[in-house]
């Protein structure tokens, strides 16, 4: 097999055939298969191991939901979750963050996995693992697929931060408080304090403001004497801005009286704890010996004198009672103690023996404190096993010794639980090294301890189960013979005898660090994770719901000592939906030269992946796919993807039909000239789940079929209309399983034979494997892909024009047609992002010429020239760097600076490809500052870097107040780009609500309006005069913006006239500001060009700020029919002009009906048809206009216009009404006036928002 390299120099090889290049793009609906079951523990780095189900829950509401039906709920988290993860090129447990929240349902049995450590996890067959080979290398491996006796890569050691002292103070009175039994005496100057903060307010007041089941007077006597209820005292805290951490000692002592009037009068008051570790190991002596009536039995006279002192600190008693026939009993802190452990250590209310658990408190505690926890225990209940080597703690409570377990990671020691026995083991040298960090407190355990790490061996858990042919192909690499090594090694090579870690790097050690085995070698001597044998696999019930985690980079969690492989949203669209599974996904390599590295996937950020592809006649292709998403919050993305490919598979679930993401991103697709195929997947589970004949098959595949031309047909280009309709019996179609690895279409169909009634038997028989090795999905699908997509050099020749406005006859024009690798170079960036080694990298689609390493390139947009230090392809998430990349492909430049997302970069200045805006401008803004003042230079380096790479992001920073404003198309956008800002980047912000914005324009002309200049000695007459619509559409469509010179710019005054301007009228065009245009009717006023520059600055500013709310000014013409200027210079400056435009124009708009325009989006709802009622109520509570709803089985699809402002909000109601089950995109509409009876209060609202007066003045105010 090839590797990366040697694709990248076929793919080069490949470039000048251009018949053979697709560029290709997925657009699939977000769905997925690979998942856990609810009880699982994710191990936090917080230091809490959460089951999957209560980690869904607590988080869900921390996000956007950006899918939702009857099948799976997707959250999108604003702030990720940080969890262990393993970094596979290192070998070393990392932190990883959790982007998306999955909860899906399931339909099929589980996979139970448990190992030889005793540890067990529940996922469905799809849910991947990572596997040891015999020859050293680490592979994913699906559950349904393991065999018993396989190894499986495991953690052995957890990242945990902890909380610090304070965080633990503050903790331990929170958890306490949730038991409303509690009470705190304060000491006398808090007495005082708070005595006083409440009587100012009013003993009445306070109490009103804080839940207390006390009554008010009870209350105050309670204020009175410095003694509260718990509760209460952190709710008195809260509202006077109080830290619970800066009062600590100022509490006195705790007691527990129970919610009843009398209370519980036998409790003992306790000091708080000075120490927490000591309390944490009484907690452990008590897991280990207490029973429920909060008494320790142990005869060690070491353990009664270390409880003694401990009681001594917390200033309660202690009793030692010694018995003849049984064992002493130490009677420590009565109820109040033993309320402590319950509430915070989850101590057992009943049957001790089988209910011990370990508390999420005691989880996310400092190390130490856990180090004291497990001490106790161990000190009271642990042994040291001589003919094991291990240390030894046996208990009736399983699950409790798991969690042990778990906790032992957090210290880098390894254990094996026997669930027969009910016992935990420590054994091996480098476990019993690290318990160094616990250890013991008792003086023979101690000497037993340091007897056993003296004799220590290796143990099960230490060992790297690989043969030791990799050993003597190594050795023989570097012509070493078995006696260069240490007496002994030949017993590894022949496999006589297992090798351990430390074993390992001792042979390693011999070798060059570079060597390429030597170092995924090193990765196996890590003590981060062990390689454990497999040592039962079953199939348990199905669960109704499993779940799953997107964990960012490095794709995996850690969750009860597993490393569980998980998925990214961008592997969910490529892989988990369907279309090429693992072969695109870049999990192995479909074509017989090239094979991925198996721990690599497509991420979020490397969205693009260049494949050589070896069809069955011979023929090699080169496949440029993109990552096309599959939903739109705002448009930009999809446009960039589709802007670089000439062709995309459309993934539909055969099951779902067409969903309004895709039929939105099929619509742009189409807008962008590029040509479908369509792919029928999970038809499975048309047998499996909805049990149909083979001749319903058949219908639902033509009913699917129907839906998809019917969107093609309503949007597609008029010269394609009919011939890019999706067709069975042309060819145009695939259906199949992405999931299990098999397709067909019509060829394949006729060349294997496979009728339908196969297909349905297969599925029926659960044995889709034969099918995938007769037909598998990457032959079918890329051959769809081949003969029904067109190459750049056919595709060029029809979409440059619809993508680049410049002459068709020019050099340029003519070699983007042709495609020519030989013409002058010309790229269109759509994609860019910082790499901290590399700095900007611009990917993007070469439509003409060349680019090469060195190479001076010219940044059209930014009008600078650069030089391009490096050229590459992408291979799945990582860049080849090749000399270089011809026309018709896709290239990443790495080093362009200066370079934003939707730049042109030609060899000259030349005509720039079409914006991937649309003509809006963005519709919601926001004001962000940092909360540290010190942060500032750094969030405007962040915002400069996130405008670079998204276009339809807009920063402003307001001189006047020094506030920061970013707009943006949509609430969704603006909430990524918080979370850009804050988790991508570290820079915390202050953020205020979102603001819409408006647009102001007229309805009718106005009449001559005379405007002088401040000092009399100049006057102008303004006409102002609206667009009607559609030349205003074909002016934005335009792109023409900025001052115009009638001798310099012919093409702008050509385009002009092209739309519609009269001839001369085109010509006497000045400037051109959001849609308005300024233009001179004067004819003979020679002074008139002197001030031409002022005039230009008055009209925009006006038109930047309308008289009516100081929104933009769109869509009118302003003529300047006459002037009058002083003769002397000085008399006609900028202090007396400008003011003079900007008060004749305000005069002229305020008397020809000005009206406030709002934005609105165009909204795709998919819903359960039985909230349909609730929706549409919702909808029209919001203003929104409903266009379409149509039923398509259980669901309701709807479509609709609301405005902008009513649409805040609505992600929250519309999951509220729907009681979640709501998928809904939205996309920019446009401008439509505002209602007249709205008018005048929202300009009201706008003006006093931006500190004006609350209503504008009348014309006459403006008049001279």
């Amino acid at each position: 097999m090839a590797k990366r390299e040697e694709v990248a120099k076929q793919a080069v090889e490949l470039m000048c055939n251009q018949k053979n290049i697709r560029n290709l793009g997925i657009v699939a609906h977000i769905d997925h298969g690979k998942c856990v079951s609810s009880e699982t523990r994710l191990s936090l780095t917080t230091g809490e191991n959460l089951g999957a189900e209560r980690l869904f829950n607590r988080f869900k509401d921390k996000g956007k939901i950006v899918n939702k039906n009857t099948e799976e709920i997707v959250v999108k988290l604003k702030r990720p979750i940080l969890v262990n993860s393993f970094d596979k090129k290192t070998g070393k447990i990392k932190e990883g963050k959790i982007t998306h929240l999955w909860k899906l349902r399931n339909t099929e049995p589980l996979v139970e996995v448990t190992l030889e450590n005793g540890r067990k996890i529940k996922t469905t067959k799809e849910h991947k693992f990572l596997i040891l080979d015999k020859e050293g290398k680490i592979i994913e491996k699906e559950a349904g697929r393991l065999k018993k006796s396989e190894i499986l890569v495991s953690s052995r050691k957890l990242i945990h931060k902890g909380m610090n002292k304070e965080e633990q103070k503050k903790e331990f009175l929170f958890e306490l408080a949730r038991d409303k039994g509690f009470y705190i005496i304060l000491k006398p100057k808090l007495k005082k304090i708070l005595h006083k903060k409440i009587s100012e307010v009013g003993s009445f007041e306070v109490y009103s403001e804080i839940i207390s089941l006390l009554k008010p007077k009870s209350f105050y006597h309670c204020v009175w004497r410095g003694e509260y209820r718990l509760m209460d005292f952190i709710s008195v805290c809260n509202l006077f801005n109080i830290k619970i951490t800066e009062i600590w000692n100022q509490i006195n002592w705790i007691n527990y009286r129970g919610i009843k009037s009398k209370g519980v009068h036998s409790s003992l008051k306790i000091n708080l704890p000075k120490n927490f570790e000591r309390l944490y190991y009484l907690s452990g002596l008590f897991f280990g010996d207490g029973d429920l009536g909060c008494s320790i039995t142990n005869n060690n006279k070491e353990i009664q004198e270390e409880v003694k002192g401990i009681a001594k600190e917390f200033n309660t008693s202690c009793k030692v009672r010694n018995f003849k026939n049984r064992a002493t009993r130490i009677e420590v802190g009565g109820i109040t103690l033993k309320k402590i452990l319950e509430n915070l250590f989850l101590y057992p209310k009943n049957k001790k023996t089988y209910n011990l658990k370990v508390s999420i408190f005691l989880e996310k505690s400092d190390k130490k404190c856990i180090s004291a926890f497990i001490r106790g225990y161990l000190d009271v209940d642990g042994g040291i096993e001589k003919a094991r080597s291990a240390i030894s703690v046996t208990s009736r409570s399983k699950n409790f010794l798991l969690e042990l377990q778990l906790l032992l990671y957090k210290f880098d020691i390894d254990s094996s639980f026997n669930h027969k026995k009910g016992t935990l083991y420590i054994s091996g040298r480098k476990s019993l090294e690290n318990f160094k960090k616990i250890g013991f407190s008792i003086s023979y355990k101690r000497e037993a301890y340091k007897n056993l790490l003296n004799r220590a061996k290796v143990a099960k858990n230490e060992y790297v189960a690989i043969s030791g042919n990799i050993l003597k192909k190594l050795r023989e690499k570097y012509n070493l013979q078995q006696m260069a090594f240490f007496n002994g090694y030949c017993n590894y090579e022949n496999n006589n005898v297992g090798l351990s870690k430390q074993s390992l790097q001792k042979i390693l050690n011999r070798y060059p660090k570079e060597d390429k085995i030597v170092k995924e070698l090193n990765i196996l001597t890590r003590y981060d994770t062990s390689f454990i044998k497999i040592k039962e696999i079953k199939t348990r019930n199905k669960k109704k719901f499993v779940y799953d985690f997107s964990v960012d980079k490095f794709h995996n969690f850690i969750a009860d000592g597993f490393i569980v492989h998980n998925t990214t949203l961008s592997d969910n669209l490529i892989a988990s939906s369907g279309v090429i599974s693992e072969e695109l996904a870049g999990k192995q390599c479909f074509m017989d030269s090239y094979e991925l590295e198996q721990e690599r996937g497509i991420t979020i950020n490397a969205s693009n992946i260049s494949l050589v592809y070896n069809d069955l006649d011979g023929q090699k292709y080169l496949i440029n796919l993109i990552d096309t998403p599959g939903h739109v919050d705002f448009g930009g993305d999809v446009i960039r993807a589709m802007r670089a490919v000439d062709g995309v598979v459309v993934v539909v679930d055969v099951v779902e039909g067409v969903m309004p993401q895709t039929e939105t991103v099929i619509r742009q697709a189409l807008k962008e000239y590029v040509k479908p195929v369509l792919f029928l997947n999970k038809v499975d589970r048309l047998v499996n789940e909805l049990k149909v004949t083979p001749e319903e098959m058949q219908k639902r595949f033509v009913e699917v079929i129907n839906e998809v031309n019917k969107v093609i047909s309503k949007f597609c280009p008029e010269e394609f209309k009919g011939g890019w309709n999706v067709s069975v019996q042309e060819g145009s179609v695939a259906f199949g399983s992405g999931f299990n690895n098999w397709a067909l279409s019509y060829n394949s169909i006729k060349e294997l034979g496979i009728t339908f009634k196969d297909v349905y038997d297969y599925c029926k028989a659960g044995d889709q494997k034969t099918l995938a090795k007769k037909t598998h999905i990457s032959k079918v699908l890329l051959d769809v892909v081949i003969k029904h997509l067109p190459s750049p050099l056919d595709a060029q020749k029809y979409r440059i024009a619809h993508i680049w406005g410049g002459d068709l006859e020019s050099k340029y024009g003519k070699s983007m047609l042709k495609c020519d690798p030989k013409g002058p170079f010309a790229m269109m960036v759509t994609d860019l992002i910082h790499d901290v080694h590399a700095g900007d990298v611009a990917t993007g689609r070469i439509y003409s010429g060349t680019i090469t390493r060195g190479k001076d390139v010219y940044l059209v947009g930014s009008q600078k020239t650069i030089k391009v230090q490096q050229v590459a392809l992408y291979m799945g998430p990582e860049r080849v760097l090749v000399d270089e990349v011809s026309a018709g492909n896709i290239a990443a430049i790495i080093g362009a600076k200066d370079t934003c997302a939707g730049e042109t970069i030609a060899e000259e200045p030349i005509k720039e490809f079409e914006n991937f805006m649309s003509k809006a401008e963005p519709v919601i803004t926001m004001s962000i500052e940092s909360k540290n003042p010190k942060d500032l230079p750094k969030l405007i380096d962040v915002l400069k870097q996130i405008v670079k790479e998204d276009p339809n992001v807009r920063t402003v920073l307001e001189q006047t107040t020094g506030e920061i404003l970013v707009s943006g198309m949509g609430e969704l956008h603006l909430e990524i780009v918080q979370y850009r800002i804050e988790h991508d980047n570290g820079v915390p912000i202050n953020v205020s609500p979102p603001i819409v914005v408006y647009e102001e324009t007229i309805q009718k002309a106005s009449s001559v309006i005379e405007s002088k200049t401040p000092n009399k000695h100049n006057k102008f007459k303004l006409i102002v005069e609206p667009m009607d619509k559609e030349f205003y559409e074909k002016l934005l469509d335009t792109k023409i913006t900025g001052k115009i010179r009638e001798n310099k710019d012919d093409e702008k005054i050509q385009k002009l006239i092209a739309i519609g301007l009269p001839r001369d009228t085109a010509k006497s065009v000045w400037a051109i500001n959001n849609g308005c245009m300024l233009i001179n009717r004067t004819r003979g006023i020679i002074q008139l060009l002197e001030v031409k520059e002022l005039l230009i600055q008055g009209f925009n500013e006006t038109t930047d700020k309308g008289p009516l709310a100081g929104e933009k000014v769109v869509g009118i013409f302003v003529y300047i029919d006459d002037a009058t200027l002083h003769e002397d210079a000085i008399h006609r400056g900028p202090a007396q002009v400008i003011p003079a435009i900007n008060r004749g124009l305000y005069c002229a708009m305020l008397s020809s009906n000005p009206v406030i325009f709002e934005p609105k989006q165009r909204l795709y709802l998919s819903i359960p048809n039985e909230y349909l009622g609730a929706m549409t109520k919702e909808l029209q509570n919001r203003r929104a206009r409903l266009e379409s709803i149509k039923t398509q089985g259980e669901e309701t699809i709807i479509i609709g216009v609301a405005p902008v402002k009513e649409l805040i909000g609505f992600s929250q109601a519309s999951r509220s009404v729907t009681q979640g089950k709501v998928i809904w995109t939205a996309e920019y509409e446009g401008y439509e006036m505002l209602p007249h009876d709205m008018q005048k209060k929202l300009i009201t609202e706008i003006r006093t928002r931006k500190g004006m007066e609350p209503q504008p003045k009348d014309a006459s105010y403006y008049m001279d």
